[in-house]
């Protein structure tokens, strides 16, 4: 705001009792020459001079003018001025029976704020710039001053930076009572309550659909973080949806020595089963293969889910054979056939008694590495069933939470790499 005139604006928030009517009425004095450098600057003073006072202002008509007609302005008038209105649509008429069938017609119980309040204000554009002037055009209200605006919808409305704050918030999946005070730790003044950020996280969640259902938007969010999916549908229903972060291909193709495999349940709202694959890395780390939404436990669909797999790993993941071995022998006699004395060196001193040892196609006919039950898969179970904390989630919410433990995941399996490069054991 800027005083050309060097006048000190002035809101002072007066109560007196009624003499005729007994009713509390409040006047708000402003200084008469008030100038403001736009309209953005007139509304955010008149709003946060008024919330000093509890006392909610809000925009009740506005004129942005424009060539041939008057100039741009803005009427602003407390939340409780004007009447309701009554409209058909606000009665219902319920239908019910008693004992002798009588039809009964009730209406719809309805409040409202607005009680007739004559408090106005005036902003109107001066001059060829955008500089503003406030006027009082009536300063008296006509009901008590609140005492409180927690409560107040449209003084609790969260401004854009605590909106950003909030969308950030929830996609960490924090709670919604964190975030609200989260928000009352950075302003002070903030008057939202629980029903603010409810209504934010959905209005922002309804945003980010733009429409679309939920298979829809759970293979968009996939696409969108360059998650390898295949799915197969049933009368264009999706039956069974396989899905696997890139980072998770590379670890397993490095480490497909053990792979544990368990279906959980109650992880959505439709009840389509969770199969988890998880493997183990050389520094004994749990990690998330791959996940699959299935619509039932059959042969064909573990059939479909492993051959989904299997797609993505290459020929060295899988365990060799006899016979590979013999015809891998073969082409590496044909193709150093000039180095006899070499060749004949590895198989008499290596292959010829030691192959049983160290050659794939027998060391990998039953490799453990001392997991022999499923306890890591129901562990992983229950780490995503903590972090889900609910059976009602639907596609979307639950691939939120998968996809942000799969991130800590990566991060604590890269630490233990380094972790294994950099420490040397004393013993």
């Amino acid at each position: 705001m800027r005083n050309k005139n060097k006048v000190t604006p002035l809101l002072k928030a007066t109560m007196w009792e009624h003499n005729l009517f007994g009713n509390y009425l409040s006047e708000i004095l402003f200084s008469i020459i008030n100038i403001f450098n736009s309209r953005d600057a007139l509304l955010r003073w008149a709003r946060e001079q008024g919330k000093l006072n509890n006392i909610v202002i809000v925009i009740k008509r506005s004129d942005y003018g424009g060539e041939g007609k008057r100039r741009p302005r803005v009427i602003l008038a407390c939340e409780r001025n004007g009447n309701y209105k009554s409209c058909k649509s606000s009665e219902t008429t319920d239908i019910r029976s008693d004992a002798n069938s009588d039809m009964k017609k009730c209406a719809r119980d309805t409040g409202t704020k607005k009680c007739g309040c004559p408090f106005l204000l005036k902003g109107v554009n001066i001059g060829d710039g955008d500089d503003w002037k406030l006027e009082v055009v009536c300063g008296v209200h006509n009901h008590p001053i609140s005492e409180y605006l927690q409560g107040h919808s449209f003084v609790g409305r969260l401004t854009e930076e605590e909106n950003a704050l909030l969308v950030d918030m929830s996609k960490s999946l924090v709670k919604p009572r964190d975030i609200l005070v989260t928000i009352k730790d950075r302003d002070a003044m903030n008057v939202s309550t629980m029903k603010t950020i409810y209504n934010a996280r959905i209005r922002n969640r309804t945003k980010e659909f733009a429409g679309r259902t939920q298979m829809q938007q759970l293979l968009t969010k996939l696409s969108e973080h360059n998650y390898i999916e295949w799915h197969r549908t049933s009368s264009d229903i999706v039956t069974d949806l396989f899905w696997t972060h890139p980072t998770n291909i590379d670890i397993v193709r490095a480490f497909p020595h053990v792979l544990i495999m368990d279906c959980t349940y109650k992880t959505n709202r439709y009840r389509f089963s969770l199969l988890q694959i998880v493997g183990m890395t050389s520094t004994n780390m749990t990690f998330s293969v791959t996940y699959v939404y299935m619509n039932a436990e059959k042969e064909d669909n573990y059939t479909w889910a492993l051959a989904a797999l299997r797609s993505l790993l290459d020929d060295n993941c899988l365990p060799e054979t006899e016979e590979e071995y013999w015809r891998c022998l073969r082409q590496i006699k044909s193709k150093f056939s000039e180095f006899q004395k070499a060749l004949e060196y590895i198989h008499e001193n290596w292959l010829n008694p030691f192959k049983d040892r160290f050659v794939a196609a027998w060391t990998d006919t039953c490799m453990h590495l001392g997991s022999t039950t499923s306890n890591r898969a129901e562990s992983a179970h229950a780490k995503l069933k903590r972090q889900l904390r609910s059976s009602q989630l639907n596609f979307e919410r639950s691939w939120v939470t998968i996809h942000s433990l799969l991130k800590l995941e990566h991060t604590e399996i890269k630490a233990s790499f380094e972790k294994s490069r950099c420490f040397i054991q004393h013993r």
